[in-house]
């Protein structure tokens, strides 16, 4: 399974950074950023070459920050061209998760994303209620 992150700014690089201080050096990763001075052109074509550096098959999984922004728009521009599967609103607990779930080398992109969608609103937590339902006075 190959993954490639997309933010704009450092955060898909961050994250693929912290994954990687978490559970170590991840093979099979990509990550871009779009920048200020940057056009949505030139990220695209970043994305592009990484997903046929890939094999442009349906073994590729995208990750992008916010649904509808300029670096969600580059992946989606590429979605008609190849077999790619796109899950937006990345975050650390996500992007750990999708590198453990690779581990299995049987299970399919599909079913990757629809493991992280179904897990995704466990990793917002409200702490305070939390603690105050699990501490005892």
């Amino acid at each position: 399974m190959n993954y490639i992150f997309v933010s704009h700014g450092d955060l898909a690089k961050s994250i693929l950074g912290s994954t990687q201080m978490i559970i170590g050096e991840q093979s099979n990763a990509k990550a871009f950023g779009l920048y200020p001075k940057d056009d949505i052109g030139g990220l695209k074509d970043q994305v592009k070459v990484a997903i046929e550096e890939f094999g442009g098959g349906n073994d590729i999984i995208c990750f992008t920050d916010l649904f509808s922004g300029s670096p969600f728009n580059a992946v989606v521009s590429l979605m008609g061209e190849y077999p790619i599967h796109h899950v937006t609103g990345m975050n650390l607990p996500m992007v750990l998760e999708a590198f453990m779930a690779r581990m299995n080398e049987e299970i399919s992109s599909e079913d990757i994303c629809s493991k992280l969608l179904a897990e995704a609103p466990a990793t917002f937590i409200d702490v305070n209620k939390y603690l105050d339902d699990n501490l005892e006075d």
